[in-house]
């Protein structure tokens, strides 16, 4: 009587442990080679952090109003240097391949996110900094540049918790690109943050509606600052919670190269978001060396 006990205790002991499912273990995407490629570098340790403003611009090559407002963009990204870290997006209706002469796609997976949190996106536009939150966009409006610009500048005066510093390297041999993005907190910061990269690609030659040009469709056109992949999640990998002042943290990615990029005209973009508010904490450019 004892020994059948003991088996029926066993089986439902065996049972009840098969109810205990465990979290799956999230993958993150481009991990890393350590093995090939050594160990990540270190990074000096900043006394001071200053906060750069993100531009994500959403245009389309079939957008003929979009190289006007694109010129003002890039106008104020070269006056800015690294304090306005820039992204094109290629989405919407007016990004659309289609036959003849248009028949590049820059579309990707997340500009088509990106483009759908508008909650109905206008080209050209922009986000920046996230301010208003994700909805929230501006016409860029070449008549009118103050409306954005305005936005832009009182961004940079926005203080930050974190110091951000990156290093890229891109590896002809492999066509891969290996990314290394540091966080360091020069103040303790309350809540989660989230860490975003991209990869964009300048200096693209393809077609390009332009109003402003006779004829307006123009064939070598240069295409800057397109976006080409989310290294990350597009809205980012969890970083960290509630970290102290004085807190590092470095993280690292390989990233394979596509036949269709130019992988010496990659530049790495960075940026930490709060995923409660969506907030752009501070953003980063690195280009590829």
């Amino acid at each position: 009587m004892k020994n059948i006990l003991l088996f029926l205790g066993l089986v439902g002991l065996t049972f009840h442990s098969c109810d205990v499912i465990e979290e799956p273990v999230r993958i993150e995407k481009n991990p890393y080679l350590e093995n090939t490629y050594g160990p990540a570098p270190s990074f000096n340790v900043p006394t001071e952090a200053t906060k750069n403003v993100l531009v994500e611009e959403y245009t389309g090559h079939l957008c003929g109003f979009c190289p006007e407002a694109t010129a003002l963009v890039l106008a104020l990204d070269e006056t800015l240097g690294n304090r306005m870290v820039t992204v094109s997006i290629h989405a919407g209706t007016l990004a659309e391949p289609s036959p003849g002469l248009f028949s590049s796609d820059y579309r990707t997976e997340a500009g088509d996110l990106y483009w759908t949190q508008l909650g109905g996106g206008l080209n050209p536009s922009a986000r920046i900094d996230r301010v208003g939150g994700l909805t929230n966009f501006y016409y860029l409006d070449p008549g009118n540049p103050d409306s954005w610009q305005s936005i832009i500048n009182s961004q940079l005066n926005v203080s930050t918790p974190v110091a951000l510093q990156g290093i890229a390297d891109y590896i002809p041999n492999d066509n891969k690109i290996n990314i290394h993005i540091n966080s360091h907190f020069v103040e303790s910061y309350s809540g989660s943050l989230n860490l975003v990269v991209l990869l964009v690609e300048n200096h693209i030659i393809s077609p390009q509606e332009d109003y402003t040009a006779t004829p307006s469709e123009v064939e070598d056109y240069e295409h800057e600052h397109v976006l080409r992949t989310a290294v990350t999640e597009p809205m980012g990998n969890a970083l960290i919670t509630s970290p102290n002042g004085g807190t590092s943290i470095t993280k690292s990615f390989t990233v394979p190269v596509s036949s269709t990029w130019n992988g010496q005209n990659l530049v790495v973009v960075a940026y930490l978001l709060d995923p409660v508010t969506n907030e752009i904490i501070n953003a980063l450019e690195v280009y590829a060396q």
